[in-house]
């Protein structure tokens, strides 16, 4: 049996406001192999975001992981310094946000953005990077690369700046992946395509995948597992064929009911 990439067990958050404390998260586990795709469905408010941020050692303040574990590539991430997270958090692991253009620097270009976050992981000319970035927009359908790096932000639309948030969620080759809803600022059009990039481009980096969302059509297209999540716990988990034929909860057959039609079908079936 493989090796799991990431292994999440019983994990639970608090979150501290003044002297109250709730429990965001509680009891959520999964597993992880290289290659593989781990859709997290819910709706807001479910806990999804949460468990990611966990992941990605992101929590807001007052937000604590009380209890489980979280093992990445043999790392117990809940003992990293902060310059251990700062080593592996890009290069190793990498986020694709529900609004790339919130995670971009608005007053910097493309480009030097590009060249900031090679530079902070590895040794490379400008030029290589510049070369690489090209190369990177090319592969996310953004084939006028050269001009992409000139631009500011806010110059680009919403579809181009969430495909450079892929090109660089993959510019150092993650093991793992993270999409918090990646696709659903986008027209329809344009998540489908964004879906099948983020597929193709994770299959030839090898990549991991844990992607959240709340459309569960987006999830069980490109799952190979599916957990779903509602008030911080795990209600229904299994293969997108179980989960679809043989829902073991009633949230999950209301978000079955609830995936989007396109051209009078479902999105996934």
């Amino acid at each position: 049996m493989a090796e799991y990439i990431l292994e999440v067990r019983h994990l639970k958050k608090n979150f501290i406001s003044g002297k109250k404390s709730f429990t965001a998260v509680e009891d959520v586990s999964f597993f992880l192999k290289q290659g593989e795709c781990l859709g997290i469905v819910g709706e807001s408010g479910s806990g999804k975001t949460t468990v990611i941020r966990a992941l990605m050692g992101l929590l807001p303040v007052g937000g604590e992981v009380t209890d489980g574990t979280m093992i990445f590539n043999g790392h117990n991430l809940r003992t990293l310094s902060k310059s251990e997270w700062r080593a592996i958090r890009g290069k190793d692991m990498a986020m694709i946000f529900q609004d790339s253009g919130s995670a971009l620097d608005p007053i910097v270009r493309i480009g030097k953005q590009f060249r900031e976050l090679f530079t902070s992981h590895i040794e490379i000319t400008n030029d290589e990077c510049d070369r690489r970035a090209i190369e990177l927009l090319e592969s996310v359908s953004l084939p006028n690369g050269a001009d992409i790096l000139r631009r500011y932000p806010h110059e680009l639309s919403g579809g181009q700046r969430q495909r450079v948030g892929i090109a660089m969620a993959l510019a150092l080759d993650p093991a793992l992946l993270i999409g918090d809803e990646p696709t659903s600022a986008l027209d329809v059009t344009t998540q489908s395509q964004v879906v099948m990039q983020m597929l193709e481009l994770a299959k030839e980096h090898n990549s991991a995948i844990v992607m959240v969302t709340h459309n569960l059509g987006v999830a069980a297209y490109m799952s190979d597992y599916i957990i779903v999540m509602k008030k911080g716990r795990v209600v229904d988990a299994g293969t997108p064929q179980d989960i679809l034929e043989n829902p073991s909860n009633e949230y999950t057959k209301q978000l079955k009911d609830a995936v989007p039609t396109l051209g009078g079908g479902r999105y996934i079936d």
